[in-house]
């Protein structure tokens, strides 16, 4: 019990760490060099994050080879990700680019989003537990189902004018944490 809870303690550090940070950030008017540097903290977080989440996973008996590559994947792609975005905000923010290179720099925190797409689908060819696959695959669902269900609301009452409008690059965080709460609640279900 003592590993879920700990792994449960680094998730959310985590996310209100990447969320704080996030809104100190953009409070503070910082531009993306320095939105980097005060998101570099938070994102280390991830590295405790995974190594509680293998070894309860491994305490479990579902943590295998194939999911040790698909975590340190989801690392790579992870950091990739903050690491393109701050570049393309500060670079944009430093040349103000016109033309191809702006169509350049703003689809490049796109990018890493092909290797996480690649790092699933990969994830699941290199799986040979089919159980472990299938867990997989309904957390990845349940993630889905939780975007298209907050994606639809918030697009209706944005067509109202209820509420203002949001960037659609939301759509991988709100996926990423449909996936944990969906392994946080099958954790706790089969305790």
């Amino acid at each position: 019990m003592k590993n879920r809870q700990t792994s449960l303690f680094w998730g959310i550090l985590f996310v209100v760490g990447m969320f704080g940070t996030g809104l100190l950030a953009r409070y503070l008017g910082l531009d993306g060099f320095w939105t980097m540097l005060v998101m570099l903290p938070p994102m280390l977080l991830l590295f405790p994050l995974l190594r509680s989440a293998e070894r309860s996973g491994h305490i479990a008996g579902s943590m295998s080879s194939a999911r040790k590559r698909y975590n340190r994947r989801g690392l790579v792609w992870a950091f990739a990700y903050v690491a393109a975005l701050c570049f393309a905000v500060t670079v944009n923010d430093w040349l103000q680019p016109e033309g191809p290179l702006l169509w350049l720099i703003a689809i490049l925190p796109s990018l890493p989003i092909l290797y996480m797409v690649w790092g699933l689908y990969r994830y699941l060819i290199d799986e040979t537990d089919e159980y472990l696959k299938m867990r997989y695959v309904s957390h990845a669902l349940s993630g889905l189902g939780l975007l298209l269900v907050v994606a639809t609301a918030w697009g209706f009452l944005e067509s109202f004018k209820v509420v203002p409008h949001v960037q659609s690059w939301i759509v991988v965080p709100v996926w990423s944490i449909g996936v944990g709460l969906s392994q946080i609640w099958q954790r706790n279900r089969s305790a």
